[in-house]
């Protein structure tokens, strides 16, 4: 299956260009796996082509009753089966069908000038259609584009819309959704909005803190500790994360970077190399862009962090040039612990240009001590 990824064209000089995702569809075998129909909207052009407007605003045509064998069709009719028959009058008429408001059937009937039954003929409702049904190509699920207010800033994330399209045709309620590669939790947050039970795995620290937070966000869900009541759809826990100092220590630079900016509630930079002394940035309440990608959108403050043990006067001096560079009156500096000379700039630093570093050491961020320097 293909879904658009871009609304606008993509130009490579040596191929197609490339806009779409191409989506698997995988059993377990051919029979005994869920299969919801899904459906999508007629096109506007459809109905102006093929239905008829009624005073009252629905919409309505006439459908033949006969399939191209010539052999009678039959279809629901307020409770029971009804099949269409010829009468004596070589007039298609209902059988087997309730007597009342019959030659018109309830309003089913299409009929002619004269009143009488229009042969083979009932009155289809375009509202009592589920719509089209759902097609290999789907174009129809907006991409997330720079300034949408469900993106995270995650390069790999996807609507949401589309992970409930996919648990809503492949599962039933209350049925356990796997996601072994869940990222920022999309999956997940279409799990919970559509009473599905779900289990996501990620190898990525930040991932998971970016999830964890997602929850609580988009569906108000609370964390809790292992052994917490079962059952209880309205928690989630999350296991094996790095939350000691040894542990965090010892993962990968750039994750230990995301990790520091998403616990103060910031943005990690897009850019891991060349970022021009900036890991992240924080925004406060009202002022986040709509461009989360644009380095210097709007009211900011930076984020520096250092997997150090104790951090120096020469690591806050080039945080200083990086502030100035950029008129920032705010700034946060993370790392394991900080030097009385690195203190001590601060300070002075304050008191020259009337600018302020907070730092924050990793051990007041695991006891969630760092609000209060916020």
């Amino acid at each position: 299956m293909g879904r658009q990824t871009e609304p606008s064209a993509h130009n490579d000089p040596r191929k197609y260009g490339n806009i779409h995702d191409t989506v698997f569809f995988y059993t377990g075998s051919k029979k005994g796996y869920t299969w919801n129909p899904q459906y999508t909207p007629y096109t506007r052009e459809y109905i102006d082509s093929e239905w008829t407007e009624l005073p009252n605003g629905r919409f309505f045509k006439g459908e033949n009753m006969l399939d191209p064998r010539g052999s009678m069709a039959s279809f629901d009719f307020m409770g029971t089966t009804a099949r269409w028959r010829t009468n004596h009058d070589g007039m298609m008429e209902l059988w087997n069908a309730p007597q009342t408001n019959v030659p018109n059937s309830h309003g089913r009937v299409l009929l002619r000038r004269d009143g009488k039954p229009r042969k083979r003929c009932r009155i289809v409702f375009l509202d009592e259609l589920p719509g089209v049904s759902l097609q290999s190509w789907w174009g129809d699920i907006t991409p997330l584009a720079g300034g949408s207010d469900e993106r995270l800033g995650y390069p790999t994330q996807k609507p949401l819309a589309l992970l409930e399209r996919i648990i809503n045709a492949s599962s039933n309620p209350n049925d356990i959704i796997l996601d072994a590669f869940c990222g920022c939790g999309t999956a997940l947050v279409a799990a919970q909005n559509l009473s599905r039970q779900w289990i996501g795995i990620d190898i990525s620290p930040t991932a998971c803190r970016v999830m964890a937070k997602r929850l609580k966000d988009a569906c108000n869900m609370r964390e809790s500790e292992a052994g917490h009541r079962k059952h209880d759809t309205s928690s989630f826990i999350v296991r094996d994360l790095p939350w000691t100092i040894d542990k965090l220590r010892k993962i990968p630079h750039f994750e230990f970077e995301n990790w520091a900016v998403i616990a103060l509630g910031g943005i990690p930079n897009a850019v891991q190399v060349g970022d021009m002394g900036i890991d992240g940035r924080i925004f406060p309440v009202g002022t986040k862009p709509a461009d989360q990608h644009s380095m210097f959108a709007g009211d900011w403050f930076p984020v520096q962090v250092k997997q150090q043990d104790k951090v120096g006067r020469p690591d806050i001096d080039a945080f200083e040039a990086v502030m100035e560079r950029e008129n920032r009156q705010r700034g946060f500096f993370v790392a394991f612990g900080f030097s009385s000379d690195a203190e001590g700039e601060c300070a002075a630093f304050h008191k020259r240009s009337g600018r302020l570093i907070k730092l924050i050491t990793v051990q007041e961020i695991l006891d969630e001590q760092h609000v209060q320097k916020m």
